[in-house]
């Protein structure tokens, strides 16, 4: 026996047939094959039944008493259109045929009925419920090891999602496939770049992404709930001939947290706070430049602490360290927000302030001096 042979011993087949010696006779022959089959003697009991026991396959006469077999037929295609229907009749009315044709009919065997054409119209059926169920199957098992995987799965085909990964969902805070697509229009709206522009601003993120994945190495998905983008690293695989696309997004926050880090240790002075005078460097070409090309004003004061090394002798580093740090204090909460307080030397200070004139960066300084002075 066949694997389809077996599978078709296996189906639920509901058989329906007014006529009682044909009844008769086919349930004798279809029993042989089939393990479970259920009989109605009628359209309107066979409606019942299915409803009941919802069968694998479904055969029935069209001629019937209280419901024919087409209106049963379309009753049951109003809750399932994958279940395979077979019809036998006598009749060989054009209007049957095309009624049959519009309700999806699977397979059409007229009578009077050779229980052989009968046999191969059902397995025909049940071959192709054999392959769609492995079909299934075996997706099933992708789709399970989709959502084992820690990572953010999204799968793309002919430009829609077709799959996200139950991770994707956690982050996103979707309870379902359908849910995401009843709120997520265009999944470029969700995708970011580093300077925190949509990708999707010309509608053409997924070619983006595909023709040139090493500008987006970095993308930050936006999170649904929080409204928050977090950065992941971006893997793209392709099926060209089944125009479908794997996207995998590996979380980096740790790395990004862990690059600001080393940012901040690397531009900022370890004792006071402020910027240190390797960032200055590149805060002062950057303001210039600026002023210069719109025409602008940038200030800077230079201050330093009077008589430093008078504290460092008499009372000890530890005093001086706090000086400095009291010093760059003051400066920091006496400027504005755009001013950058930077410690250029020992005990040099520098203030760059963009967009302040002469007068209005003097008036600072004197302000900063008495506030020192006292």
């Amino acid at each position: 026996m066949t694997a389809s042979q077996d599978f078709l011993s296996s189906l639920t087949l509901l058989y329906v047939e007014d006529d009682p010696d044909i009844r008769v006779h086919m349930v004798k022959f279809l029993s042989r094959r089939i393990r479970n089959l259920v009989i109605a003697e009628n359209g309107r009991q066979g409606l019942e039944q299915f409803h009941a026991i919802n069968p694998d396959i479904v055969v029935t006469d069209i001629m019937m008493p209280e419901m024919d077999g087409l209106m049963m037929a379309k009753a049951i295609r109003d809750k399932s259109r994958d279940i395979p229907i077979v019809v036998m009749t006598a009749h060989n009315d054009d209007e049957y045929f095309i009624r049959s044709i519009d309700l999806g009919i699977d397979r059409y065997v007229l009578k009077p009925t050779n229980p052989r054409f009968l046999i191969e119209a059902v397995e025909k059926c049940a071959q192709l419920l054999f392959s769609n169920r492995q079909k299934e199957e075996a997706n099933r098992y992708v789709r399970f090891l989709l959502d084992a995987q820690p990572n953010l799965l999204m799968v793309i085909t002919a430009g829609c999602v077709e799959y996200v990964n139950q991770a994707f969902l956690d982050f996103l805070g979707f309870s379902s496939i359908d849910h995401f697509n009843e709120v997520v229009r265009n999944a470029g709206d969700l995708m970011f770049n580093a300077q925190g522009n949509n990708i999707n601003e010309e509608g053409y993120w997924l070619d983006q992404l595909i023709g040139t994945p090493e500008k987006f190495a970095i993308i930050y998905l936006k999170n649904q709930q929080s409204e928050q983008l977090v950065p992941f690293a971006l893997k793209t695989n392709s099926l060209p001939e089944q125009n479908r696309h794997l996207f995998s997004f590996i979380d980096i926050t740790h790395i990004e947290n862990e690059k600001r880090q080393l940012e901040t240790q690397a531009f900022t002075d370890a004792l006071t706070g402020v910027c240190n005078r390797a960032r200055l460097q590149g805060v002062l070409e950057a303001e210039l430049h600026r002023a210069r090309r719109h025409n602008l004003s940038v200030s800077v004061i230079l201050g330093d602490i009077d008589h430093f090394k008078k504290i460092n002798d008499t009372y000890g580093h530890q005093v001086g360290d706090d000086v400095l740090k009291k010093f760059a204090k003051i400066l920091r909460e006496n400027v504005r927000i755009e001013d950058i307080v930077a410690r250029w030397g020992g005990e040099e200070f520098m203030v760059v302030s963009p967009l302040n004139d002469v007068n209005a960066t003097c008036k600072l300084a004197e302000k900063l001096r008495r506030l020192i002075e006292r």
